[in-house]
């Protein structure tokens, strides 16, 4: 099956907005085996839509529209893409009922009671209307129902599967998980088994290079990567329980110091586990980062058990007054030093009473850089019990990069330390 992805909107193509929604729906069709054919960003224009919908159904067999459903004057998608596959529209009674009580339940958060002036927008259930013989998708986030068209036998383009969603993505993610993905695995050609691993500290060339033996002894085998700061997505798909298990088994004694487990999807998320396991507190000290670690690490359901908190010295003077860091520290070795890491380091797990700890200080950029100390330059500290490491870290890239590979590495030494491995 070829998948292929039509967002539509002004606002994606001057940049305004971000696509997360496309890079969610290919992660997520990825766990599945399965890479879509193409992506296209439209205007919300009826023959720019229409255009793009023509050209993607010439090459895939099952499209997803994300966009332009809503009822502002600019949600063309639904009467456009209707009106070329010439299907008309009707009135869906349970959309039409969903949307009612979604508007009551806003007028009454916002107090506006019976007013008149708060009634329901009649513009508003347009949205009700669908394509006729449609599976309508409902909306548990939003009004716009989604929409699911199987072209027939006469069509102009028959046998091709069209799946219209919503662009807000508190609307689509979910979507796209409870509907969208059945509707997907109904349509495969054939069952795929698939296998999700993650890989922290590993590049992402050396990963690949290390995938060659697995990959010649498995034909079948379909092997993807996707490379974040914090780790190495490796997905794995065959259409043989046997073949995906055989070469899962194969991963696991290559990797074995890098994976995380199974049930962790972030490195955050492992380090939390596993301090909870042991019984172990956390604090951190964070200067050039300002808080990204304990963001990654209060995103986590259950945190609060490990987690003490952070401080965030990004001036010298909070660096002495709130964590103890020497002025002679800074006078002599600077902010940016081993020195300065090691005692922020101390400073916090001493404060705070914490047994585990890291610290953070750099030049993140994209100024402030010397000859000495370029941009890049990052000196974190980990402490696990009676360990400590103080590490001298060259990063390259933007600002935020440097940023988040601080905290990749930062997090994985100290999983590395709680699992022994370092």
């Amino acid at each position: 099956m070829k998948i292929g992805i039509l967002c539509i909107g002004d606002e994606l193509l001057k940049g305004a907005v971000v696509n997360t929604n496309l890079s969610y729906m290919g992660q997520k069709l990825l766990e599945l085996g399965l890479v879509p054919e193409l992506s296209l960003e439209v205007p919300d224009r009826p023959g720019d839509v229409v255009r793009g919908l023509e050209f993607a159904m010439r090459c895939a067999d099952f499209i997803i529209t994300s966009g332009g459903l809503g009822p502002t004057a600019d949600d063309l998608t639904k009467p456009s893409i209707a009106e070329y596959l010439g299907y008309p529209l009707e009135l869906c009674n349970e959309a039409a009922e969903a949307i009612k009580a979604r508007w009551t339940t806003l007028r009454n958060a916002h107090g506006w009671g019976q007013n008149a002036q708060h009634s329901l927008p009649f513009h508003f259930l347009n949205q009700a209307y669908v394509p006729k013989g449609c599976r309508v998708l409902m909306n548990r986030f939003g009004t716009a129902p989604g929409i699911y068209v199987a072209t027939k036998e006469g069509d102009r383009f028959p046998g091709k599967k069209i799946v219209m969603l919503p662009g807000p993505p508190s609307e689509l993610h979910p979507m796209f998980d409870d509907q969208v993905l059945p509707i997907v695995r109904e349509n495969m050609d054939g069952k795929i088994f698939s296998r999700l691993f993650h890989i922290s500290g590993v590049p992402e060339s050396k990963v690949e290079e290390s995938m060659q033996p697995v990959i010649a002894a498995f034909p079948e085998l379909s092997v993807a990567y996707c490379a974040a700061p914090e780790f190495v997505k490796l997905f794995l798909s065959a259409p043989d329980s046997g073949i995906l298990e055989s070469a899962s088994g194969r991963v696991r004694a290559i990797f074995a110091d890098s994976l995380l487990s199974d049930g962790s999807r972030t490195v955050a998320e492992e380090v939390v586990r596993l301090l909870a396991r042991a019984g172990h507190k956390l604090a951190t000290a964070e200067s050039c980062t300002g808080g990204m670690i304990a963001s990654l690490i209060t995103e986590i359901p259950g945190a609060s058990e490990i987690y003490l908190g952070s401080v965030v010295p990004y001036a010298n003077e909070v660096k002495t007054g709130a964590l103890g860091v020497r002025e002679a520290t800074l006078r002599t070795a600077g902010a940016v030093s081993a020195d300065c890491a090691a005692e922020m380091l101390d400073g916090v797990c001493g404060k705070l009473g914490a047994e585990c700890g890291i610290s953070v200080t750099g030049i993140a950029g994209p100024g402030g850089g010397t000859p000495e100390k370029p941009v890049g330059l990052v000196y974190i500290g980990v402490r696990y019990l009676d360990r400590v490491r103080i590490m001298e870290n060259r990063f390259r890239g933007s600002r935020e990069q440097i940023r988040a590979r601080t905290a990749a590495v930062a997090l994985n030494t100290l999983r590395r330390f709680i699992l022994g491995l370092d």
